[in-house]
């Protein structure tokens, strides 16, 4: 029977499909990253995208809330007038308006002195 002795040529070979194996695995594992880490960049792209308009609508807000025209709308809401206008609140609708002709004016009358002493005296 005779032992299998392999010669340096064969040992060279097999050494080199070792090493090619692990550098397969090794770049199995890079591409397997590769992929991950563009799925990512992807993710934060799209995220960084959000904020940017988040932040725009942000600035369009803040420039809105520090004009004029904020001031003046924050007042009429408030109920405030400037100097010389005339405040109107509109009614609900279905809600009587009052009349001028129905309101009561005081019509002041003299009472004689006869009239005051005959009260006092006889009560009426």
């Amino acid at each position: 029977m005779q032992k299998f002795r392999p010669n340096w040529k064969q040992l060279l070979i097999i050494a080199g499909f070792v090493v090619l194996f692990f550098l397969l695995m090794d770049l199995n594992a890079r591409l397997s990253d590769l992929t991950r880490l563009n799925t990512q960049l992807e993710d934060m792209e799209t995220e960084v995208g959000g904020l940017r308009l988040t932040q725009d609508s942000l600035k369009s807000q803040i420039a809105f809330a520090t004009s004029e025209a904020a001031v003046n709308e924050y007042a009429r809401n408030a109920g405030m007038i400037r100097e010389g206008e005339k405040l109107i609140v509109p009614l609900p609708a279905g809600t009587p308006m009052p009349e001028q002709s129905m309101q009561p004016t005081a019509t002041p009358f003299q009472v004689e002195n006869r009239d005051i002493w005959w009260a006092l005296f006889f009560g009426k």
